[in-house]
């Protein structure tokens, strides 16, 4: 909560031309007004950044299969539906807690052909 005094800040400034003489005040509270300024965009910036964690991160990943189908993706195992063993495969969505995969193309996989 009280990291929302941060975004009032331009406010609270004002009470500084009430303390302080105008010509000093003025410079204060624009200084004031730009840091505010560029705290909202750092904020507006974060919230429109992707996904980088959890099962929503692994879409569009290209991994290597096991025998079995499964894969490992940051030191978790996932099954993936269809089960193509041994392959590189590219997922494309969530089923549950199984990762639907499509074969990847061979010359795409880690930048080498």
């Amino acid at each position: 909560m009280w990291c929302h005094v941060l975004l009032g800040m331009p406010v609270f400034g004002l009470g500084l031309f009430f303390v302080l003489p105008f010509s000093v005040a003025l410079p204060l509270y624009l200084v004031i007004v730009l840091i505010s300024l560029l705290l909202y965009y750092k904020i507006m910036e974060s919230m429109n950044t992707p996904v980088l964690t959890g099962p929503e991160a692994l879409i569009g990943q290209e991994l290597m299969t096991n025998i079995d189908g499964s894969v490992r993706w940051q030191g978790e195992w996932w099954s993936t539906y269809p089960v193509y063993p041994g392959r590189h495969v590219r997922v494309v969505g969530l089923r549950g807690l199984q990762l639907e995969v499509e074969p990847a193309p061979e010359h795409y996989l880690d930048g080498q052909p």
